[in-house]
């Protein structure tokens, strides 16, 4: 067999697992499994309490925290 037959079987095989990927991902059947999987990460945060909002955000970092960490909070605006 020549290489260029080789080359040209090799790429037809690859474009049919293309597509055949993209068929798969793109199914009706697939669609609630990745919708699941796109909110997977906001499902695992916590919903802040009403007090953690007017805080902005619930950030608990404050000046002894940053100092702790090594930051002299110097550049931070009081």
């Amino acid at each position: 067999m020549s290489n260029t037959l080789v080359q040209s079987v090799w790429t037809v095989i690859a474009f049919v697992v293309f597509i055949g990927i993209v068929i798969w991902a793109f199914s009706s059947r697939r669609k609630s499994d990745f919708e699941k999987a796109g909110r997977m990460a906001m499902d695992d945060d916590k919903p802040l309490k009403e007090s953690e909002m007017r805080k902005g955000g619930g950030s608990n970092m404050n000046h002894s925290n940053l100092s702790a960490a090594g930051n002299n909070g110097s550049n931070i605006e009081e």
